[in-house]
């Protein structure tokens, strides 16, 4: 299924005053030792608030460390967001423990992770929030719901020049997605993905931070849907929400049919989850609405632990499984840290992307020496920075790779893998790092000899788009000719062969190819090729005065079931007979 990883999509949003896109650092102001600026005084246009910070240069990312808290796990997470911010943005970055910070951390710029951060509360920089289980309340905001998270960019209080970003979140699971959010504002608060508050600070030195009252914005009406416009269904397995003013109930209901077929498909191919398991599911009319209430515009995606599912609505209605796997493999194999294990074993059991089965997509970008090593696949930084044509069908390969070498059980071994380390990674297989990656290229080396023909169809097939992007019909025939020596019979390629001819004033040759098309064993989803094999050589008939052998073609698609309106061609070639111009 195309789609984009929600690795590499930006996540902003801009508000109220947020204006230009540049990420250079904030202007720092005034100088300590004047005066705070009076309490009216605004943002200016061109500020871009919380954004600007990944352009200060050299910061520090600070990892909570406390009693009771998963101390390796925290630092994990900081060390993931410090590759992050030096992958992408170019800034020097180090990590450190809440209590191990040096004087001169704490004076610099400042990413703090984790409510339980303990920076927050030492001497100098009092903590501006509360947050328990009743929710969270920060500079006069109350949110009450406690699984809301928080965001906010101010001055570093211990050095007024510096800046500090305060970000609640450590979840390795949406980390990979989500580093750090991007907001045109001072904060926010965020459910999953999307901004439900967020505002301006009061420009100066003030702690805690001074909220602008007029530069404020409320996003926090559920999913997205105004309760005039909501509607919801039940079926077994899911929970439905969407737009009643967009979607009809006859389309809401054959959606639940389409997407319990695919929760089937995902359970039969990953396991049966736990008994009461239920999908919440939001549809919306297209990728626009999706954004505007997610906060992430592809056609769909999933929050796992929750078993939430958000889909526009031309996707809901396939039956293609690749999101309920994701929500099934979260409940019955638990969370998992790796981009390229996470998609890569959806698109393994789906086994196609773009048109193409993992076996060829390892033939087709091993042989164009594109095929990323475990060392690439596994590292989230290197794997970010491929393009998705890339990175979304190796990632499929290397879990078809691995399920093919050590059986489906492995799956199980490594889905959980979170340190990082390839080498750990190994050692779950039961090999190292160096003979891992021999055995995959040899592996990948394997279906590049396996697909041959399949790879020479290819490469003549695009040798003919090619050729038909200028008009060259005999170098379109002879390219379509060779993708035939190596699939003969391809109904596609028998059709595509005749036209080219035709537009060449071969008809003798496009005669050939339709009568073989003809007598070709067609299965049922090629037999619009029948109909429209007669209509097209009736039209060669046309082409070459041999108006009553056209006719006897045209009657003969009339005997045919009609086929995408070729009923209606057959009527108007009988009619009056076909012209060369009619081609064109």
């Amino acid at each position: 299924m195309p789609r984009r990883f929600l690795v590499s999509l930006a996540f902003s949003a801009g508000l109220l005053a947020a204006g230009t896109t540049a990420l250079a650092a904030p202007d720092p102001g005034p100088p300590p030792s004047e005066a705070a600026p009076p309490a009216d005084q605004h943002r200016g246009p061109d500020y871009i608030g919380e954004a600007a910070f990944v352009g200060v240069g050299t910061l520090t990312v600070v990892y909570p460390a406390g009693p009771g808290e998963p101390v390796d796990d925290n630092r994990r997470s900081a060390v993931a967001r410090a590759r992050w911010l030096t992958s992408a943005h170019k800034n020097k970055v180090e990590v450190a423990a809440d209590d191990q910070l040096t004087d001169e951390q704490k004076k610099g710029n400042l990413l703090i992770l984790g409510w339980s951060n303990r920076l927050l509360g030492s001497p100098g920089i009092p903590r501006p929030f509360t947050h328990d289980e009743t929710g969270t309340r920060f500079v006069g905001v109350v949110e009450p719901n406690p699984g809301v998270d928080l965001l906010f960019f101010n001055r570093n209080p211990l050095n007024w020049p510096s800046f500090l970003v305060f970000w609640s979140r450590i979840d390795p699971e949406r980390d990979r997605s989500q580093p750090v959010p991007r907001i045109g504002s001072d904060w926010a608060m965020y459910r999953d993905y999307q901004p439900i508050r967020q505002g301006m600070f009061k420009p100066g030195q003030f702690w805690p931070p001074q909220r602008d009252p007029t530069a404020e914005a409320d996003h926090s009406s559920g999913d997205g849907l105004p309760a005039a416009r909501r509607g919801t269904f039940d079926s077994a397995r899911y929970h439905i929400v969407y737009d009643a003013k967009k979607i009809p109930d006859a389309e809401i209901k054959a959606i639940a049919d389409a997407r319990e077929t695919a929760l089937t498909k995902a359970i039969e191919a990953v396991g049966a989850p736990p008994e009461g398991f239920k999908i919440y599911l939001v549809v919306y009319e297209d990728e626009t609405s999706k954004r505007d209430a997610t906060g992430i515009g592809d056609p769909t995606h999933s929050v796992l632990p929750t078993h939430e599912i958000y889909m526009v609505r031309r996707f809901a209605r396939s039956t293609n499984p690749h999101e309920e796997i994701h929500v099934v493999g979260r409940a019955v194999l638990g969370p998992c840290f790796s981009t390229a294990l996470y998609e890569g074993y959806a698109l393994s059991l789906d086994n196609l992307w773009r048109g193409y089965d993992m076996p060829m997509h390892a033939a087709m970008l091993r042989r164009a020496s594109k095929l990323p090593g475990p060392s690439v696949l596994l590292d989230e930084e290197r794997l970010r920075a491929l393009p998705d044509e890339i990175a979304l069908p190796a990632s499929g390969v290397f879990v078809t790779w691995l399920r093919e070498t050590y059986g489906p059980g492995v799956v199980k071994k490594v889905y959980g893998w979170s340190d990082g380390q390839v080498a750990t990674f190994a050692s779950r297989l039961g090999t190292t790092e160096d003979a891992m990656a021999t055995a995959f290229a040899t592996w990948a080396d394997g279906k590049v000899v396996a697909m041959k023909s399949s790879l020479e169809f290819m490469d003549a097939e695009d040798e003919a788009k090619e050729k038909q992007l200028v008009s060259d019909w005999p170098g379109m025939s002879a390219a379509l000719k060779k993708a035939l020596v190596a699939k003969p019979g391809d109904p596609q390629t028998l059709f595509n062969l005749a036209s080219a001819q035709m537009r060449a004033d071969d008809l003798p040759g496009a005669e050939a190819s339709l009568k073989a098309l003809l007598t070709e064993t067609l299965p049922a989803d090629s037999s619009r090729f029948l109909a429209f094999g007669h209509y097209q050589l009736g039209r060669v008939y046309d082409l070459g005065g041999r108006r009553k052998a056209a006719l006897a073609e045209y009657d003969a698609v009339l005997a045919l079931p009609d086929d995408h309106g070729s009923h209606d061609l057959a009527r108007q070639r009988k009619e009056s007979p076909a012209t060369k111009e009619q081609l064109e």
